[in-house]
């Protein structure tokens, strides 16, 4: 069995008689022929019936036909992709994300590299603080966005945005009615609702917790907020994930002069002296397009 092969049975199907597909395959009609007699042959059954004006699909045929189209469009698939790398396009792009920032405006940025390149794999990683940075020093991610970034000679970086904190409870909390006649202090017994470092063999590193207070630790910010929005402790909440939830009375804002809002930079973060495909350079330049400043 062989590509050509399908590709006639393909054509066969496709424009109804031999004739019609030996023309459209630029072939002629008795080595069309004789090819498909030699795949049934091969195979051991018959694909069509010849007895009629066209030839139809025998019921062996019509299976046969289903997979041989899943394969010619491997083909086609494979012969894209190799023009797509043959291009010096890269096979695959891989952003990993600080959990802190606004997902929305980098899928549409997402969306615009893969309308662009769509042979180009997209991976998205979110991450927590020095699990960004890890994902870059491991080479698991080619661009990362993230508040954990330090200057460094190994790595570009610049500033995209800042990113406004507040410290909320929820609006059940003894608290909820008096958030600007308490200090930290008065919330060291209460359960600090803490998103963990998600790096594996990094130093973990931490923002915003007050130490010696009751703590749940949890994996990213939605259940950081679902939690809070239970009921359950107080938090530092990206202003951005929260916004709704104060507008509608589910969390209250605590304004104390210790921890009234707060912005920490997110840096856009490659390596250097890497090799740095047109795909990865149509993304890091339209992340440094966007307008990251979410309304107050």
């Amino acid at each position: 069995m062989t590509l050509e092969q399908l590709k006639y049975l393909d054509a066969i199907v496709k424009h109804g008689s031999f004739r019609a597909a030996a023309e459209s395959v630029f072939r002629s009609q008795s080595s069309l022929s004789i090819s498909i007699q030699k795949l049934e042959h091969e195979l051991n059954i018959k694909l069509f019936e010849r007895s009629g004006y066209r030839p139809i699909l025998t019921h062996a045929g019509k299976a046969i036909y289903a997979k041989a189209k899943k394969v010619l469009n491997n083909s086609r698939e494979i012969h894209d992709l190799a023009r797509h790398l043959a291009q010096g396009h890269e096979a695959e792009l891989r952003l990993a994300v600080s959990g802190i920032i606004p997902l929305e405006p980098i899928i549409e940025a997402l969306n615009h590299i893969n309308h662009q390149h769509p042979e180009t794999r997209i991976t998205l990683l979110l991450e927590n603080l020095n699990g960004i940075m890890e994902r870059i020093y491991d080479d698991d991610a080619d661009i990362a966005i993230t508040d954990a970034f330090e200057p460094d000679v190994q790595y570009e970086g610049l500033i995209l945005a800042e990113i406004p904190f507040v410290t909320v409870v929820p609006s059940t909390s003894k608290w909820a009615q008096c958030t600007e006649n308490i200090n930290e202090e008065a919330l060291e017994n209460e359960t600090m609702i803490i998103v963990r470092d998600t790096s594996h063999h990094s130093t973990r590193m931490s923002k915003g917790v007050l130490e010696g207070t009751p703590q749940w630790i949890v994996n990213d910010f939605e259940t950081k907020r679902r939690i809070l929005c239970s009921g359950k402790g107080w938090g530092r909440m990206p202003l951005h994930l929260v916004r709704e939830d104060i507008t509608q009375g589910r969390l209250s804002v605590l304004q104390f002069d210790a921890v009234q809002t707060f912005s920490t930079p997110i840096h856009l973060v490659r390596k250097n002296n890497k090799f740095i495909g047109p795909v990865e350079q149509l993304l890091w330049s339209t992340l440094q397009e966007i307008d990251w400043q979410t309304p107050t």
